[in-house]
């Protein structure tokens, strides 16, 4: 007999989000998780005595925040620090820093005082081309869609079908032209834009396909902007956590699962790394799919067309986070001097154009340490001060295009990961010369740590690349975007589902309607 309705594999926020929802359906679920804390690759740990850092995921970019009152967040005293801006972009001494007021009036105002008319114009006309997305994303954001071409086609009208294929298999950089048509004009805003093209994807900001991680990020939420949760990222999943053991739930920690229990066909629970097993209605995986269906699935036991689409899945992606503490705030110098004692001061980000970051992804595709790579630099304990003792603060740096695992030489990567954050400094000591002597720890984390740490396929922390062939209805492959498998009681929702990565728990909300439907049981209708 069963011992639970559900088991869901990992407690990210995901796999939380599932088990809230299903719970208080009335269904019992035991979520199963391989590490000793929630949140997955979105939490909050003390790397160092007294100071709390988000490891992973840092910010809320796209989450809509209708789901704190739905998922009961605000009862546990959850909260989003929502700055003036998202971010200070900078490049050369003499380009203008393009600042992402997250008011509109302000932000409108900046572009048009200090970037001039015509950038104000094309700003405001690129988001009217981006609602294009956006209305095909909200109209399947909780429903199984179908394939971008598909979406296209079924378009009546020529000029969104036109753009909708562009929004999706265009370049960022040929999205952004349509608007911001001067070459060498508007750099930082430009680099800027194209971050969120190369964000989750193994492309150049020039590479077709690399417009719809860029549309996706900006439209996929309520507001493109950088929220982050009091106390840390990983209070997201500590509050869930909270909310689903008062349904009654039960999460267990330190608890790998080896593989799915599969008899004739139909899954019927786990077995777990020490030999137990763990019996249930049904199994809800929010792995990646290579994991879920090649690590867990006995052999065989799925249709090999399956299997091989499976196996096809791009998820190569390299990159590096450094974490450091620091004796104090930096004194910010030349053309960032005015961000001193403002939110703008809160997220530096050195990317000087589309230019830069695509010499970047030339020297990472060829397995080289970008010479110039671009980097955000953060201090989460200037709008938290509860993540550091007071006086000093936390900072972590972020930078795309380490070489990935595959092409790093045998024996290589410390060498290569310490030259990448030497140079990542070097980039905040342009405008921070004395940027060094602040540090006083540093903890670096690639892609290996996150792929040993949490079994995620490459490091690559969207579970699947945002490509468009990866998205939508053929997310995580063609013909299964409804979170169902090829085998009975086995389901998907996590970031691998639609409608893809980032932390917006749509993916763990949507999965666990499915079940509910599947179950038949409990207080479902009324939940949903």
């Amino acid at each position: 007999m069963p011992e639970h309705d559900v088991i869901i594999v990992g407690a990210g926020h995901n796999g939380l989000t599932a088990g809230v929802e299903l719970q208080r359906a009335g269904h019992e679920v035991l979520i199963l998780e391989k590490t000793n804390w929630p949140g997955g690759q979105a939490a909050t740990k003390e790397l160092f005595k007294g100071y709390k850092h988000s490891v992973g995921a840092w910010a809320l970019l796209i989450f809509r925040e209708e789901m704190i009152q739905h998922l009961e967040l605000d009862e546990q005293g959850f909260e989003l620090i929502r700055p003036s801006s998202s971010f200070t972009v900078f490049g050369d001494e003499n380009d203008v820093p393009f600042i992402g007021y997250t008011d509109p009036i302000d932000l409108a105002n900046h572009l048009a005082e200090d970037h001039g008319v015509d950038a104000l114009d094309a700003f405001n006309s690129l988001g009217s081309y981006f609602s294009i997305f956006k209305d095909v994303f909200e109209r399947y954001m909780h429903d199984t869609p179908p394939t971008l071409d598909e979406i296209i086609a079924e378009e009546p009208d020529e000029n969104k079908r036109k753009a909708l294929a562009q929004l999706c298999y265009g370049s960022a950089v040929e999205v952004m032209r349509k608007f911001f048509k001067e070459p060498g004009k508007h750099n930082t805003i430009l680099g800027s834009l194209s971050a969120s093209a190369i964000d989750g994807t193994h492309m150049g900001p020039f590479t077709k396909g690399s417009a719809a991680s860029m549309s996706y990020h900006y439209t996929a939420g309520d507001t493109y902007d950088f929220k982050i949760p009091k106390g840390g990222i990983g209070n997201l999943s500590s509050c869930l956590q909270k909310v689903f053991e008062r349904y009654g739930g039960e999460v267990r920690f330190k608890a790998q699962v080896e593989s799915l229990l599969i008899e004739d066909g139909d899954v019927r629970g786990v077995r777990l790394r020490d030999g137990e097993q763990v019996r249930a209605k049904a199994v809800i995986s929010t792995l990646d799919a290579q994991n879920t269906f090649l690590r867990l699935c006995e052999p065989g036991s799925l249709p090999a067309e399956f299997t091989d689409a499976v196996d096809d899945i791009e998820y190569t992606n390299g990159y590096v986070q450094l974490h450091l503490t620091i004796k104090r705030l930096p004194t910010f110098t030349k053309q960032l001097e005015f961000v001193n004692g403002t939110d703008q001061s809160w997220l530096i980000a050195y990317i000087k154009s589309p230019e830069h970051l695509h010499r970047a992804w030339k020297q990472y595709r060829s397995g080289e340490v970008p010479d110039d790579p671009a980097v955000y630099c953060y201090f989460p304990s200037q709008l938290d001060p509860s993540l550091a003792p007071e006086g000093s603060h936390t900072c972590t740096m972020f930078s795309h295009y380490f070489p990935a695992d595959k092409d790093i030489p045998a024996g290589t990567h410390n060498e290569m990961k310490n030259l990448m954050v030497e140079r990542m400094l070097g980039q905040i000591e342009k405008v921070v010369p004395d940027f060094r002597d602040l540090i006083m720890d540093q903890a670096v984390f690639t892609q290996q740590y996150f792929q040993k740490t949490f079994g995620a396929t490459e490091g690559d922390f969207s579970l699947g690349l945002l490509h468009p062939s990866q998205m939508f209805g053929d997310r995580p492959v063609p013909g299964w975007a409804n979170h169902e498998t090829p085998l009975t009681n086995l389901f998907m929702a996590g970031g691998a589902c639609h409608p893809g990565p980032g932390v917006t728990c749509l993916p763990g909300l949507n999965g666990a309607r499915v079940v509910m439907k599947h179950l038949g049981s409990g207080r479902s209708e009324a939940a949903a």
